[in-house]
């Protein structure tokens, strides 16, 4: 009987997602092959990983948080390619990187992130993280810490958040993950932006728009049903590293700041006020100072000469 009722189950979870998917247009219709993407691909390891790279200088990697892509990053690309070599790479299974079922662990991220600038060349880099990505940077840094030069981390999570697996059964819940994970997103872009005027249609576009490259939802659904790797020892961490937060982050709110430089002492933390999560898309320019701020300070002390303050 109970293989029964669960049958019965998935089989009325299958049919109501193809009725919401009929009823509001959700769907996987894109191929990964043949989709436009802004930079290009690299391959590290037998995985291609789709990376944004603009400028020349000292390498400065820069990582998205969970369901995003580089295109959230584009201020900061922007901005600091005029000093730095940006690379901005989807991580595994996000954005527009190759799409797996498989090895999409944060420890998988960091072993993509390390190949992939051994592939490029590089040796040291200042690596900034939001929100997701501001866990893998502290990984990466605690597993790589003499490739790492600065650590920046923006409305981050703290790794050491006690998160849950899903352990509803796959066969019931991938035929409802289009569904839920749209309805998931805008929930939570509503609770990122503090300053809505920000979350325009077209920004809720570009950031839904590699959702729609078939096998999005099998890699989503891999990684909610994945046991949670916990985070390194931060104790080896010993570079420049930055906190930045967005005073009204509902997200990753303040304490996770606080929490955070209970394990990196020497961390110093800039809070940017009428901001929330998406700090770095509601005030780019406030964003952008402070981290050129605390880079050139860090050079500055580095080097054992005095820190200038920047202009405007």
């Amino acid at each position: 009987m109970r293989n029964l009722a669960r049958a019965l189950l998935v089989a009325a979870g299958a049919a109501g997602a193809a009725l919401l998917l009929r009823r509001f247009g959700l769907r996987e219709d894109l191929d990964w092959e043949t989709a436009q993407r802004p930079g290009r691909l690299v391959e590290v390891e037998g995985y291609r990983v789709h990376v944004v790279e603009r400028g020349s200088g000292p390498a400065m990697l820069m990582l998205h948080g969970f369901g995003a892509h580089t295109w959230v990053l584009r201020h900061q690309v922007a901005a600091f390619s005029a000093t730095h070599r940006v690379i901005a790479p989807d991580l595994k299974g996000f954005g527009y990187s190759e799409r797996v079922r498989a090895g999409l662990s944060g420890d998988d991220q960091v072993r993509m992130l390390h190949g992939l600038l051994r592939t490029l060349g590089v040796e040291r880099a200042t690596v900034v993280g939001h929100s997701m990505g501001g866990g893998i940077a502290m990984r990466f840094a605690a597993t790589h810490p003499e490739m790492t030069e600065a650590l920046v981390l923006v409305a981050s999570v703290t790794g050491q958040e006690r998160m849950q697996r899903v352990r509803l059964p796959k066969a019931l819940l991938r035929p409802l993950m289009p569904v839920l994970s749209r309805v998931t997103a805008h929930m939570l872009l509503r609770a990122s932006y503090h300053d809505r005027s920000k979350l325009t249609p077209e920004a809720v576009e570009a950031l839904l728009e590699p959702t729609r490259i078939r096998g999005s939802m099998d890699g989503l659904l891999a990684m909610l049903t994945a046991p949670r790797a916990p985070m390194p020892a931060l104790s080896g961490v010993r570079c420049p590293v930055l906190l930045l937060w967005g005073a009204e982050d509902r997200v990753t709110p303040l304490k996770n700041a606080r929490e955070i430089r209970a394990r990196l002492p020497q961390a110093q933390l800039t809070v940017i006020g009428g901001a929330g999560h998406m700090v770095l898309e509601e005030r780019p320019e406030e964003t952008n100072r402070a981290i050129a701020d605390f880079l050139r300070e860090a050079v500055a002390a580095l080097h054992g000469e005095p820190a200038h303050a920047s202009g405007g």
